[in-house]
């Protein structure tokens, strides 16, 4: 399934870009309607919020986006449905650690953060959570969370995932 939906996605890279001292970060959140066997008992908030949290509009908005494929892709395919694409480009941080983004959706129910961090190699950690409107027999909102630290290399795409929804990031070197 996840190859199937990198082939959708068409997870390639394009040049890297050389103008130093930013990233351009460029993300695409989605729900996912896949059946799985898990069971979720999450029904609050287990973000652990790191301090000097960023808000997104701080940051300087870049001329074009370049996961629209990706995006109209995901909106085609009933499987999946977009929550958020978004796009900004950052500074790089003092010791290549970069200030923590708070990334919410329109309506609330996603919520977290991305930071970067250019130290041994280049890293991305996610923390988000999605709010179900229901949840089944119980008759509470479950919380969903995909928690994740990972090495990364620029310009590259990468999908996390969470049996109920999905992220996609491009980070590149300006």
């Amino acid at each position: 399934m996840v190859y199937s939906l990198a082939a959708m996605l068409g997870l390639f890279g394009s040049p890297l870009s050389a103008e130093g001292g930013a990233y351009r970060i460029e993300l695409i959140a989605f729900s996912q309607a896949m059946p799985n066997t898990e069971v979720f008992e999450q029904a609050a908030s287990q973000i652990k919020w790191p301090s000097a949290l960023t808000e997104l509009a701080a940051y300087k908005k870049p001329d074009n986006t370049t996961l629209d494929d990706s995006y109209a892709a995901l909106s085609k395919d009933p499987a999946y449905r977009p929550i958020l694409h978004i796009a900004w480009i950052q500074p790089v941080g003092e010791g290549g650690l970069s200030a923590p983004v708070h990334i919410q959706g329109a309506d609330g129910k996603l919520n977290g953060y991305l930071q970067v961090q250019h130290e041994q190699g280049l890293q991305m950690t996610v923390d988000f959570e999605l709010a179900s409107d229901l949840g089944g027999d119980s008759g509470k909102a479950l919380i969903y969370r995909l928690n994740e630290k990972r090495f990364i290399k620029p310009n590259e795409l990468y999908y996390l995932d969470h049996p109920k929804f999905g992220i996609v990031v491009k980070i590149s070197l300006l």
